[in-house]
This record gives structure tokens, sequence and C-alpha cells, in this order.
């Protein structure tokens, strides 16, 4: 997004943001990562603020609420994260501890392995978000002893609308496999890479539900699912986004 487009859009998200209340609903809230040097005191912030108007849930629990289709009557926010930057482990997690809830972290094993140049190459040209660090298995591992869930975003943050299925099961299934086999747990959750309903086809969404038991989308944000009710929709957000903006996009009533 260009300097000038961020900006305005900006404006109009303070503007219609002022006048936005949460609404009654479930609210999977997914970000990603830090800007600057500003966390981990604009998250608390925003959580602190939020909390006035939301009750925050455990994940877990958002997640059987949507698929048992309940509509509560007052607005309830979940915390998901994708990527697996090593933020999630030093300012993130701790602050949803605080306020007594945990959040699902979708992690790419081979970026948690990486090298060096395996990280420069997954920042720069994969997710465009350089100088990042991943969390190691050793941190996703205590993340999981504190109560969080980590979840599978592919081997490599592979955009899953390819027709190769043998890409797909080795970019689905094989993170699955790799992630249970570090943690010990089992490895139930699935976010697509990219998120927007385009970047994944059925075919490859129908291997992601035949492996995990959920998948997840960031896209669609009106309806709880898509992809015929396979699918359960997140809302993209980032910690460092003032009140307004993310009062604006949890202002919207979501549909079953």
């Amino acid at each position: 997004m260009s300097a000038i487009r961020s900006y305005a859009r900006g404006i109009v998200l303070d503007i219609l943001g002022a006048f936005s209340h949460p609404a009654n609903g479930i609210h999977l809230l997914n970000g990603h990562r830090t800007y600057k040097e500003m966390e981990p005191d604009t998250f608390e912030h925003l959580l602190n603020e939020l909390s006035k108007q939301v009750s925050f849930i455990r994940v877990e629990d958002a997640v059987n609420m949507i698929i048992r289709h309940i509509q509560p009557d007052h607005p309830l926010v979940a915390f998901t994260f994708d990527d697996g930057f090593e933020d999630c482990y030093q300012y993130f997690a701790p602050v949803l501890e605080r306020h007594s809830v945990n959040a699902l972290f979708f992690v790419n094993p081979n970026y948690v392995d990486g090298d060096e140049d395996y990280i420069q190459h997954f920042n720069e040209q994969v997710v465009m978000t350089p100088n990042k660090r991943p969390m190691r298995w050793s941190q996703l591992e205590e993340l999981t002893q504190r109560g969080h869930i980590i979840g599978a975003h592919t081997m490599d943050h592979y955009m899953i609308n390819t027709d190769d299925t043998v890409i797909l099961h080795q970019q689905i299934a094989l993170c699955k496999d790799s992630i249970e086999s570090h943690l010990h747990t089992p490895c139930d959750y699935f976010a697509f890479p990219y998120g927007r309903l385009e970047h994944a086809n059925r075919k490859a969404v129908d291997i992601a539900c035949d492996t995990y038991k959920f998948v997840f989308s960031q896209s669609d944000y009106k309806h709880y699912f898509s992809f015929d009710g396979k699918v359960i929709n997140r809302r993209h957000f980032e910690p460092f986004w003032p009140l307004r903006h993310v009062n604006y996009f949890l202002s919207c009533n979501k549909q079953y």
C-alpha cells in the first residue's frame, strides 16, 4: 500500500471509527507484527481500551461457539496471529496473558527452522516484512505450556491455489506432521497464507479439511464461514492500529 493511500485510508477509518462500536457476535482478530519500537505499549493500550467494550475469550472457545452457530448478545473477541514472528513470543502472548486469554499462532515450520538465508528470503521476498525473527521450537513449546495454541500455515507460507496435488500435500499435510513431531501435541488448526478466498482453491481446501479439524481464511469477514461452511473467516488487524480503526471493523454484523 502506497504512503498516500495508507494515509487516506487512515483518515477515512478515523472518521468512520469515531461513530462505530463493536457489534454483538464472535470476532476473530488476526494480526501479524509490531511496528517499529511501539510494542508492547500500543497493544497493551489497545486491549485496555477495547476491554471496556468487548469481552475477550479464549480462541478455542470462540471457534467452538462459531462451529455451533452461536450468536451472542454482546461482542466477544479472540485473537490469532500468522507467520510466527518472534514478536508473538516477546510481546503479544504476555499482553494477552495479562488479560487472561490466549492466542492461536499459525507458523511455517521451515521458517521456524530457517537459517539466515532462508529467514531473509522469507522476510523480504515472501511476507514483505523485513528485519523479523522467527519463533523457534523451544519458544513455541513454551507457549503451548502457557496455554496458547500453535497452528499450521503451510511449510513455507505457500499460496495454496495450485492444482498440483503433490505440492498441496507437501505444504499442508507435512506442516501438521512437522509441528506435531516437534511440539508433541495435536495440531488441529490450519490457516492458508495470504488469506483472501482467491488465495486457495477447493482442492486445497478439501485437503486441508481432511487434514485438520479447523481451517481459516482472512477474508469475507461479514460471514462466519466461506467455502460452503468449510472455512472460518477472520478479520485482519494489527496490534498497533488505533482503537477507532479496530472499532470500525468490529462494528460489522456478522452472519452465519
